[in-house]
């Protein structure tokens, strides 16, 4: 059942063949798988393999599109932005040529009280 063997580090006095972490007998599998096994485990261990490449491919592809909507909200925002940008300007030239017309309205005022108290 086991084959005791000699390799070439030990010795054959027999003591040197007993030392620690030497393996010093040789145990034969009782289980043998033939030709066919290894090629379907082959086969088995390569459908593994793609697999696993195919859902790193699909992670990559995924990434690209939520970059691409990414990319997309922040033209829509930018976009927003300017046409928020735009109705600020037309907002602070309306407040000052509002405050030039009360200004403009006062000034008439005191100069129409300055006529009345001229008087």
């Amino acid at each position: 059942m086991s084959a005791i063997y000699t390799s070439r580090r030990m010795t054959s006095t027999g003591s040197a063949a007993w030392m620690r972490n030497h393996n010093a007998v040789r145990h034969n599998a009782s289980l043998q798988i033939g030709s066919l096994m290894h090629a379907f485990i082959l086969f088995l261990v390569a459908v593994a393999i793609g697999l696993f490449a195919l859902t790193q491919g699909t992670k990559v592809a995924q990434y690209d599109a939520d970059i691409a909507n990414v990319n997309s909200e922040i033209a829509e925002l930018e976009a927003r932005r300017d046409a928020l940008a735009v109705e600020n300007a037309k907002i602070t030239a309306a407040a000052a040529n509002d405050s030039a017309n009360a200004v403009a309205a006062a000034m008439t005022d005191a100069n129409t009280n300055a006529e009345f108290v001229k008087d």
